[in-house]
């Protein structure tokens, strides 16, 4: 037992050479007349004294605990567990703690210490580590889709896919922080997927996002880089853009309560669409203005709308992109063509919220959300606009098992609409010129992770329809 108990000083001694000197042998010291204090000397009564009231010994746990957190992290102290139980149960043994004061602590402190961490609080991490946040997500999807061609010829595609995106944000000081994103990936600014195959070759990883964020007041952030898509607009479908885009360019976001129930918002900004080259009269650039309100009816309902202008300026005689879906105007071959015309568009957006819509009926729903958007593109006469509608029901986050969502959305957009790098890749290819109904099912398997069904049926809205069919099916695995 003594070589054990040796073996467990080493280790928080250890820990504790990264603290203050004078804090680590105060605490060590302190370990040592527990683990060494004998009931004939009086040790079990010192150690009541000193931690029987709570503050010293839940310092001495949370310190411990902290140690137990970065080693869980960092992968250095893989025993952590182990060490506060055999502290705890020595305490128990010396009469300083019952075994029911014993699990209390060790839960009261546990606690503090996650509240500490996730604020940023703690005394006992290191600044770098508490100003860091890990996300990321891995999907894995089967996909099948039938195409049926103008001359009826039909073609059936089955694919394995995979997605893993891993983000980090970092707390720069009080006002400012940085987030960088990677993830699988060709390139393609509307898909981190990458299909397998290629006789098991090595998949690409490519930059999602990089920006900062500064927020000198709570009402105002201002947004530089390769953001994300909900730092430039809000939207409640993907009728104008993929939800996979990461915008380029400065946003400044104004949001400020106006009494209890209302809150406006604006979103504006300028996006680089393209690179500036020698070969261009002037490179084409977008700009954003999205004026918005938030209001609470009472608890059960609520509403969001948004009117914005999104124009893409010098886009006219561009060379199309090589990722465009090669359905505008003049753009018959992505990324050798050129566009006819620019993208002046406006676009009003709604989402109704109702809780337990369905309450009356004796049916635990927690919520439906009702959704639309409307797109006219003023550069042009015909075939310049788009809508969708549609809705979302079931919880609003899939967070633990049985949680579920479904959604539903009819899309349809005209020719040029929209410029035809920006729409929902799933949706027909995301072109443009067609029509669509989608529906998506997603359950909850357990904590952070769920399956998802999507299913689009898709047309052109030509004489000859060429219609589509798209099914996907994914697992989705969250940390």
């Amino acid at each position: 037992m003594g070589k054990i108990l040796k073996k467990i000083l080493n280790a928080i001694a250890s820990f504790f050479n990264r603290m203050a000197d004078q804090e680590a042998e105060r605490v060590i010291e302190m370990y040592k007349q527990i683990f060494e204090a004998k009931p004939d000397n009086g040790g079990g009564k010192i150690m009541d004294k000193q931690v029987k009231g709570g503050g010293r010994m839940r310092k001495v746990l949370h310190l411990i605990l902290v140690g137990g957190f970065i080693g869980l992290c960092l992968g250095t102290v893989p025993s952590y567990a182990g060490e506060v139980d055999i502290l705890l149960q020595k305490l128990v043994e010396k009469g300083v703690l019952t075994g029911a004061e014993a699990q209390q602590v060790k839960i009261e402190t546990q606690e503090q210490v996650k509240k500490e961490i996730a604020t940023g609080k703690s005394a006992s991490l290191p600044a770098w580590v508490q100003n860091i946040k890990l996300k990321g997500d891995l999907r894995l999807r089967y996909q099948y889709k039938h195409e049926k061609a103008v001359n009826d010829y039909a073609k059936d595609t089955h694919l394995g896919r995979v997605r893993a995106r891993l983000g980090l944000e970092g707390k720069v000081n009080e006002k400012l922080m940085a987030g960088i994103g990677i993830a699988t990936g060709s390139g393609d600014p509307r898909s981190t997927n990458i299909s397998f195959g290629g006789y098991n070759s090595k998949k690409t990883v490519v930059l999602d996002y990089a920006y900062g964020k500064y927020s000198p007041w709570s009402w105002l952030n201002l947004v530089g880089g390769k953001m994300l898509l909900d730092d430039a607009l809000w939207r409640p479908t993907d009728l104008i853009w993929d939800s996979d885009i990461t915008p380029e360019g400065g946003v400044i976001q104004f949001s400020k309560g106006l009494g209890s129930n209302l809150t406006a918002f604006l979103n504006t900004g300028v996006l680089i669409v393209d690179t500036d080259t020698s070969t261009d009269a002037d490179a084409p650039m977008a700009y954003l203005v999205q004026p918005g309100i938030s209001y609470k009816f009472n608890d059960d309902l609520s509403l969001k709308g948004a009117f914005s202008f999104q124009g893409f300026n010098n886009v006219k005689d561009h060379v199309s992109s090589s990722y465009s879906s090669a359905s505008n105007s003049g753009n018959t071959t992505a990324g050798t063509s050129r566009y006819q015309y620019d993208y002046q568009m406006i676009n009003p957006a709604l989402e109704f919220k109702i809780k337990e819509p369905f309450k009356t009926l004796g049916l635990n729903v927690e919520s439906l959300k009702l959704v639309g958007e409307y797109v006219n593109n003023l550069d042009v006469s015909k075939g310049g606009s788009g809508f969708s509608c549609g809705f979302k029901l079931g919880h609003d986050k899939v967070a633990k098992f049985g949680d579920w969502q479904f959604k539903y959305i009819y899309a349809m957009l005209g020719k040029d609409a929209v410029l035809d790098v920006l729409p929902d890749s799933d949706r027909y290819g995301g072109k443009t010129n067609i029509r669509s109904h989608e529906a998506e099912l997603t359950f909850g398997l357990g904590k952070n992770t769920f399956l998802g069904m999507d299913v689009y049926r898709s047309w052109r809205t030509l004489s000859a329809e060429a219609p589509e069919t798209l099914v996907q099916v994914d697992w989705n695995m969250k940390f």
